[in-house]
């Protein structure tokens, strides 16, 4: 039966409305409403458990990035040719490099702290004033006791809190430290260093394994010791483009490398993570879908007199399909929508009042369970997919309801 196009509005409506009715009518098997309820709850927890899941990962991805570069450069600047070594000219040329918020000096080595009570191994940061204050922050970090003067060359030295308990020392001792290359020398090179403060950022890789001192005190360690530059930029995603106009500025005798290239393995693992956790959740919307399949046919072949008079009136083949087309696409709206809203309460919850994390820092990086909330991905990407499955779902069933033939539809009624 051809529609003229003025109606094909009110023929939309009207499939629309036997849609619902077909729906929410008294149906002989009382399990069909069931099984349509179920798989309206199977949408709506597939859908809550990938946003509240997706939205927890993406908070640890996002503190891991924050923990990551709290107290580390966005920039490193490393010589890489013997005799080259960073100046005062190479540290002007970075910090003058477009998107770079502030630049130092540094040097690095491992060493072996001594104490009263233990010895245990670190990495130490030799860092001037510009680095220490504006690069690395040192002093946003600092529990107990104070800085050193960047400065000068007073050996002093910051120490992370669980190398500090490692070693036994507290704000005042003092700690004899021993490098590789000043164990190279005829007579190694020993030098005793005080412990001004002490520096908790809540990762472990940093407490336990890291110390910050003058970069004076330290080249009086290390003799011959080459420095680089570490930099802290404006946007620390932008960090690798801003790095590659930097390279170009200080020349092929130094190498420029960002921290997302020096943590990509790291963040590329939790990409994939959040990729399978996906897929995984994705499971529970599939099997709600097939439950849609099962209600639909069940309808259709309940409803198998009311599709042939329909078809005996003439209601075209594609008209029936659309019908339960959009029975399916209902129950499937539904779910996505009951979805959406728990996961967004959810996750509102679970912002205001943070579950802790089982040992705290101590365990984990965190203290408590982050969430940060993609609303892209919960409110079109996540709802787009799950309801399109559900649509997917519905066509089986409706082009068997649109293949039915109405002399035997009907006859034996």
């Amino acid at each position: 039966m051809n529609v003229p196009p003025g109606l094909a509005p009110g023929v939309a409506a009207y499939d629309r409305w036997l849609s619902w009715k077909l729906l929410l009518r008294a149906h002989r098997q009382r399990f069909i409403p069931l099984v349509a309820v179920l798989s309206v709850a199977g949408v709506a927890l597939g859908v809550a458990s990938l946003i509240v899941v997706l939205s927890v990962m993406g908070g640890f991805e996002r503190d891991l990035q924050e923990k990551i570069t709290a107290m580390s450069a966005h920039l490193w600047v490393q010589p890489v040719l013997p005799g080259v070594s960073a100046t005062a000219e190479t540290v002007a040329k970075v910090a003058a490099t477009k998107g770079v918020a502030a630049a130092g000096a540094y040097g690095t080595a491992q060493a072996l702290l001594q104490s009263k009570r233990s010895v245990t191994g670190a990495v130490l940061f030799g860092l001037d004033a510009k680095a220490a204050a504006d690069v690395v922050m040192i002093g946003k970090h600092v529990k107990w006791g104070r800085l050193p003067d960047f400065d000068a060359a007073a050996p002093e030295i910051v120490l992370g809190n669980e190398l500090a308990q490692t070693l036994g020392t507290f704000p005042g001792d003092t700690v004899v430290l021993l490098t590789a290359r000043s164990m190279t020398q005829q007579v190694p090179n020993l030098l005793r260093v005080r412990v001004s403060g002490v520096f908790e950022v809540g990762m472990y890789e940093y407490d336990a394994h890291t110390g910050y001192m003058p970069l004076k005190a330290m080249i009086r360690l290390t003799p011959g010791m080459p420095a680089g530059v570490m930099a802290r930029v404006h946007v620390m995603f932008g960090a690798p483009a801003t790095g590659r106009e930097a390279q170009t500025r200080v020349g092929a005798g130094f190498l420029v490398r960002d921290w997302l290239a020096l943590n990509r393995n790291l963040f590329f693992a939790i990409q994939t993570e959040k990729l399978v956790m996906f897929l995984i959740l994705l499971t529970i919307v599939t099997v709600a879908a097939f439950n849609i399949t099962s209600s639909l046919i069940m309808t259709v072949m309940e409803k198998t007199r009311a599709i042939g008079i329909l078809a005996a009136l003439g209601v075209p083949p594609a008209r029936i399909a659309r019908i339960f087309v959009f029975q399916g696409t209902l129950v499937g709206a539904a779910g996505v929508l009951a979805g959406v809203l728990a996961g967004g309460v959810i996750c509102a919850v679970l912002k205001l009042y943070p579950i802790k994390m089982p040992g705290g820092g101590s365990v984990y990086y965190l203290d408590t369970l982050p969430v940060e909330t993609n609303w892209l991905l919960a409110l079109a990407v996540i709802p787009a997919i799950a309801l399109a499955l559900c649509v997917l779902a519905s066509v089986y069933p409706a082009r068997q309801a649109a293949r039915l033939d109405p002399v035997e539809a009907i006859r034996y009624e």
